[in-house]
């Protein structure tokens, strides 16, 4: 496959608007980014795109190589999709400024705002931490840390024994961004944590100072 023929020959940027500038592909790859999804799964996740539409963005994501289907049925990025992580997630912490009132609680989701948090938050703030923390608010996701980066994936983690939060929409986005901290929300019955570890406050302090120093260059 040749991926760089396919599209807009002798322009890199138009060949990228053209794959990627129609409606719902961007939020196919955002939902991918946190791992490989089922086409019921999805539509679970984009709705409004409808299956007929969907179907279509995912064929055409196939054909330049940027998805591929496995034998399971699931859809995941390719290595060549993989890099559009950071633009993606650029995109993710780019739009924070275009939010005057901040992130509304009522209607983001938490796992998008801990998947930008991957490509904001400083490795230093994250050394020394060793912890996967399977995040129920209620929708599932796992934030695992390892060699000081930070991964988000949708669902249940395989580890054994991980850190499990138990916490509303908006009291995760309110730890995030420092309006609240881990043992306030505990104190106060907003969070729920089970498991042995104690790198979750530590996580939570690093992504409210991020948020701090991001927000403030905006």
């Amino acid at each position: 496959m040749e991926t760089g023929r396919l599209y807009g020959q002798g322009c890199p940027l138009a060949s990228a608007l053209d794959v990627l500038g129609e409606r719902w592909t961007l939020l196919i790859i955002r939902e991918l980014l946190l791992g490989p999804k089922r086409f019921n799964e999805l539509g679970a996740k984009l709705p409004a795109a409808g299956p007929n539409r969907l179907t279509s963005r995912l064929r055409r994501l196939q054909g330049v190589g940027v998805v591929a289907k496995a034998s399971s049925g699931a859809y995941a990025l390719t290595e060549f999709g993989e890099g559009l992580r950071t633009p993606v997630i650029g995109f993710g912490l780019w739009g924070l400024g275009l939010m005057s009132e901040g992130i509304e609680p009522e209607t983001a989701r938490p796992d998008m705002v801990a998947l930008c948090m991957t490509g904001a938050v400083s490795p230093n703030l994250l050394s020394g931490l060793n912890l996967v923390c399977v995040v129920h608010t209620p929708e599932v996701f796992t934030m695992s840390v390892r060699a000081s980066a930070l991964s988000v994936a949708s669902g249940e983690s395989e580890s054994e024994s991980p850190i499990r939060l138990h916490c509303s929409a908006a009291t995760f986005i309110a730890l995030t961004m420092g309006a609240l901290t881990l043992a306030e929300a505990r104190r106060v019955g907003a969070a729920r944590v089970l498991g042995k570890g104690t790198g979750l406050p530590k996580l939570f302090t690093a992504f409210a100072a991020t948020a701090r120093e991001f927000t403030a260059a905006l």
